[in-house]
């Protein structure tokens, strides 16, 4: 018994110095740019959250010690939930951590598990966490596409939203969202309700139709051209993903969850979670350390802060579609490089492969897979 509540002391104080860690790497990028700061108290607070929420494109994660819906129809708080559901149909990833400890309360976890409101949302594929039952969460929190950040002492509640006096913030800063996110990573859960998969491929869903591509990633052998040769398709497709993403949410940072990064990847779905957190984290240290288009700051090994890397001089768009599916490098470089062509006014079909593997650094038995395999299976 006195070893496991030793090793209980050190498991806690190790996660203590992660979350201090993960605090220290975030505050340079959080006091670099200075926050922009809305009071949103009292009857403010309604109209600012559901514009947050209804603008949201990537992710929405809240932290909230009591949800109450009450008993009318439209309420606001009913409504509230809705605008949840609407965000998860639009592919965002939503994350919920709830209290269950209250004073007086016998069973408020089983009255958690009878809410009729949270059941959708599990069924839309939203992950909410449970806090241990003998914990207190006091959080009133919201953090949306990891910028915006509602911290004050609304509740999610009728009285809250309509009666009280309550004071709440809005801030947008990446920085401070980075920290809030990182420390919710360090909250003593206990069980965790979820829909039949909580994570899914959501960086691969819903791509814009046009995505901007710098010249340099293409003109420059050392970029895509040197992916496809080293055969790094994974990491290809894995940089090529976060530039959708930029172009989506029009950030250079995002925070991602590696499970969801790496099905997007068209990694199985049946493996475990460990293992396809292991290979999201390989694709990115090497777009890091191989490549210098990215700098990554991972969260216990769960999830990662991205930051693109500034690319000078011109662009070129190419179909979003083009990053759907699944296709070889050397296929999905080639469709880039005949946008980059086009840009050019220059067709790529009169250029031969010796010649077009040339210009790109590439062997042309290269560019002839390339050929065969968008025409036989893309009809491109």
């Amino acid at each position: 018994m006195a070893d496991c509540k030793i090793i209980e002391c050190m498991k806690r104080l190790i996660l203590a110095a992660v979350f201090l860690l993960a605090v220290t790497l975030v505050v340079v990028a959080y006091e670099s740019a200075p926050a922009r700061v809305t009071d949103i108290s009292d009857r403010a607070y309604e109209d600012a959250v559901i514009k947050l929420l209804d603008g949201a494109k990537t992710s929405i994660v809240i932290s909230m010690y009591t949800v109450s819906l009450g008993t009318q129809g439209n309420n606001p708080m009913r409504l509230l939930l809705d605008d949840l559901l609407e965000a998860r149909g639009r592919g965002v990833k939503v994350t919920l951590y709830l209290n269950t400890k209250f004073k007086g309360s016998e069973d408020p976890r089983g009255r958690l598990s009878k809410n009729e409101v949270l059941k959708k949302l599990e069924t839309a594929g939203c992950v909410i966490h449970l806090l241990a039952p003998h914990r207190r969460l006091h959080d009133k929190l919201i953090i949306v596409d990891s910028r915006y950040v509602v911290d004050g002492s609304t509740n999610w509640s009728i009285s809250a939203l309509r009666d009280n006096y309550e004071s709440a913030t809005l801030i947008d800063s990446p920085g401070l969202a980075g920290v809030k996110l990182a420390r919710l990573k360090t909250l003593e859960l206990g069980e965790l309700k979820k829909a039949a998969e909580d994570h899914i491929p959501i960086y691969a869903e819903d791509l814009p139709s046009k995505v901007n591509i710098p010249v340099l990633l293409v003109a420059d052998k050392r970029y895509l051209s040197l992916m496809v040769s080293r055969s790094d398709e994974r990491v290809m497709d894995l940089y090529l993903l976060l530039l959708a993403l930029q172009e989506k949410t029009g950030e250079v940072e995002a925070f991602i969850d590696l499970e969801s990064m790496a099905l997007s990847l068209g990694l199985p779905p049946a493996w475990i979670n460990s293992a396809l957190r292991r290979q999201a984290i390989k694709s990115l240290k090497r777009l890091e350390n191989n490549y210098g288009l990215v700098e990554v700051t991972f969260f216990h090994s769960k999830d990662a802060r991205v930051r693109l890397a500034e690319i000078a001089g011109e662009r070129f768009s190419i179909d979003g579609a083009i990053l759907a599916g699944r296709m070889s490098a050397p296929a999905r470089f080639y469709l880039i490089a005949k946008a980059y062509l086009e840009a050019k006014s220059e067709n790529i079909d009169t250029i031969p492969d010796k010649e077009l593997a040339k210009r790109f650094g590439l062997y042309s038995g290269t560019i002839d897979v390339a050929r065969q395999e968008l025409k036989i299976h893309h009809g491109k």
